[in-house]
């Protein structure tokens, strides 16, 4: 199969394609502004952090804002999102305030998660936002059936995934995806390829990931991934199709552009310019206000301290097994044994 032109909205200029003109109002198009310019951010104090040992497992957004928040913008409030290590900006897009995003990150033990998981692993259920888990490809099938759910329950809501090409050459991905057609369950999933044929390549004997959508007989759609307009108007048509029983769409979003090299961010402001909105002043609104409150509640949250030792044993079952129970005493009187020991 030779696989489609990617959904393009906007020129590598960031000028509007002739007739495909978003006509967003300025206050939508800074407000998805603000939110890429706000994980640009994160990026960069996550950054420092990890210079100091601060922080673990991380995967950067840079790149990646408009396969991010074209999406978001794109769903609604009730709908459930299923993201990789690098989509944690999400939920933040979704109401969750940055010093929870950032007591997740630090591994506080005042956390969400209690600070029992790696720095990317984070959870906002009250946000409709899937805890993140580090193995590639869960939550593929985490989304296929959660949207089966929302469809024996007749729900109008959808689950969107987003995952990369390693995660789509894992079992979890043709898993997920096979049910996902032969159930025709409200879900998008969003593969972010690298926009190299030499790398993709390595994990994909085919012209385009798109490709893979016939064999599971679910609709596939290619989108310029740096493209936040295209990007919004792809996830935004496959979950209506979504809604109305049409089934799940793969959209394959090419980081870069098609060309390799565009910044979403970059042409996003190009855009701007054209539209006659001041772009510095767009990016200073929050940054610097937020890059002084990220310092101040790194302090805090280190002063904080780690989770308990014993909270290991903490939420592992509704009720503690009588083998948590022998194991969590057993580790207070090694404790007491040994509480003037460092190493203890």
């Amino acid at each position: 199969m030779t696989a489609t032109i990617p959904l393009s909205i906007l020129s590598p200029t960031g000028a509007a394609l002739p007739g495909a003109d978003p006509g967003w109002s300025d206050d939508r198009v800074l407000n998805i502004h603000r939110a890429m310019v706000r994980s640009r951010v994160l990026d960069e104090h996550v950054a420092k952090l990890q210079r100091r040992g601060l922080v673990g497992l991380w995967a950067p957004a840079h790149g990646y804002e408009a396969h991010i928040y074209g999406a978001l913008t794109a769903m609604k409030e009730e709908d459930w999102l299923f993201a990789d290590t690098r989509m944690t900006g999400a939920a933040l897009y979704r109401g969750l305030d940055v010093r929870s995003w950032l007591a997740m990150l630090l591994g506080s033990g005042a956390a969400a998660h209690g600070g029992r998981a790696m720095s990317s692993e984070m959870t906002a259920s009250a946000h409709n936002f899937v805890t993140i888990s580090s193995p590639l490809g869960t939550q593929i099938i985490q989304a296929s059936g959660t949207a089966h759910g929302m469809k024996l329950r007749h729900q109008r809501t959808a689950c969107l995934s987003w995952f990369g090409p390693a995660a789509a050459a894992t079992g979890d991905f043709h898993v997920g995806l096979n049910f996902a057609g032969l159930y025709k369950v409200p879900a998008i999933f969003y593969l972010c390829t690298s926009g190299s044929a030499d790398l993709d390549r390595e994990r994909f004997a085919g012209e385009a990931f798109v490709d893979k959508a016939d064999g599971y007989g679910i609709r596939g759609v290619r989108v310029d991934g740096s493209d936040v307009f295209a990007v919004y108007a792809a996830v935004a048509d496959a979950a209506k199709r979504a809604r109305n029983g049409l089934g799940p769409t793969l959209i394959e979003g090419i980081t870069g552009g098609p060309g390799g090299g565009a910044d979403p961010v970059e042409r996003l402001e190009g855009y701007m310019t054209a539209r006659g909105i001041d772009v510095q002043a767009a990016r200073a609104a929050g940054s610097r206000k937020l890059r002084a409150l990220l310092k101040t509640w790194t302090v805090e949250l280190l002063g904080e301290g780690s989770p308990e030792l014993r909270s290991l044993f903490d939420h592992v079952y509704d009720a503690p097994t009588p083998q948590l129970v022998e194991q969590r005493e057993g580790l207070e009187t090694h404790r007491r044994r040994f509480e003037n020991d460092t190493l203890a």
